[in-house]
């Protein structure tokens, strides 16, 4: 039966209509990653290219500091915002200058995906994200930090190398800012973190979990917007990822890998993007009031179906699969 939900965060509305949909097995396609070598003498970000392109040939930073390096960071060649001038225009329209910052991060390996790496390597890219939210924050004309994850022709990946993108903004993307609305709403009536209370009320029902350890808990998301949107959440109340201890940084790192390898091995690699939402760069007395009620989060979402004319006419995804039926599937059951 067709169900209309809404986020109880945003607000938005999900359609989910299961008659549209096959089993989840049926979405299995072919590997992203198939028949790649570890090693592209073409491909820029590969070890030992590092000055096929001039432009890309001065690291922000790599780990280790030698050849050998696992992981590296780089400013991107196509930049979407970067250092200029700032200025701000309003007359009947208004505009501002795209300042900020665009870069990349890059893994070692040509064929070895996310899913597939090591869980120290993992968890070492997620301390580089740490690192560079830290480093980019202290630009005062910086007002946000977000980090990004495409994978996949579909899901917006121009290089089939592994990699990851910083994109740091002048100001705070209005989806964040829909978010904390929603968050700080629930609070004041409450006195209580919305995201807090899914993570209870997810753990409690048990339909939606797909997973939980120590310190996070995955859950398909109850409105979800397509099928397989899946959702980490800490359990420990905490507005901001780069304050993450290395013990939960640890356990962050296994569940990702966790949730990634599911959807590799089950759905046959597919074309997913996945990005963590956290508090705007600013601290002050009014972000500090602003962080009782946000929480950070990680959203993976693959690329199962496409939108059409109902989508973009009104807003409204189409889901054609269940998160009880997609929860299941990837706990195996």
């Amino acid at each position: 039966m067709s169900e209309l939900r809404q986020n109880p965060i945003t607000k938005q509305w999900v359609l989910i209509a299961p008659k549209r949909s096959k089993r989840p097995e049926d979405f299995k396609n072919q590997t992203e990653s198939v028949n790649l070598p570890e090693l592209d003498r073409d491909c820029v970000f590969c070890p030992g290219n590092e000055k096929l392109n001039p432009d890309l040939s001065d690291a922000v930073g790599q780990a280790p500091q030698n050849e050998n390096w696992e992981i590296r960071v780089i400013q991107n060649k196509f930049q979407a915002l970067e250092k200029t001038t700032s200025y701000r225009h309003r007359e009947f329209y208004t505009s501002r200058s795209g300042y900020g910052e665009h870069e990349v991060i890059i893994t070692r390996k040509h064929n070895e995906p996310l899913a597939l790496q090591p869980q120290k390597l993992v968890q070492l890219t997620l301390q580089t994200f740490i690192d560079r939210i830290n480093a980019l924050k202290k630009d005062p004309n910086l007002a946000y930090v977000q980090v990004f994850h495409n994978h996949g022709r579909d899901a917006g990946a121009t290089a089939v190398h592994p990699h990851h993108q910083i994109l740091a903004t002048p100001l705070v993307p209005p989806h964040i800012h829909t978010e904390m609305r929603g968050c700080y709403h629930y609070w004041e009536a409450g006195k209580t973190c919305i995201y807090c209370d899914i993570v209870k009320e997810e753990i409690q029902v048990r339909d939606r979990l797909v997973y939980e350890n120590e310190h996070f808990a995955v859950i398909s998301a109850y409105a979800s917007r397509n099928a397989f949107e899946t959702w980490i959440i800490p359990k420990k109340h905490k507005a901001r990822f780069e304050d993450l201890q290395p013990e939960e940084l640890r356990h962050l790192s296994v569940v990702l890998k966790m949730v990634l390898g599911q959807l590799y091995d089950k759905l046959g690699d597919p074309a997913l993007n996945f990005y963590i939402h956290t508090m705007p760069t600013t601290r002050d007395k009014h972000t500090l009031h602003e962080e009782r009620s946000y929480h950070w989060h990680m959203t993976i979402f693959p690329h199962i179906s496409v939108w059409g004319g109902f989508e973009y006419a009104t807003g409204i995804p189409i889901n054609p699969v269940a998160p009880e039926v997609t929860a299941k599937f990837l706990r195996g059951e």
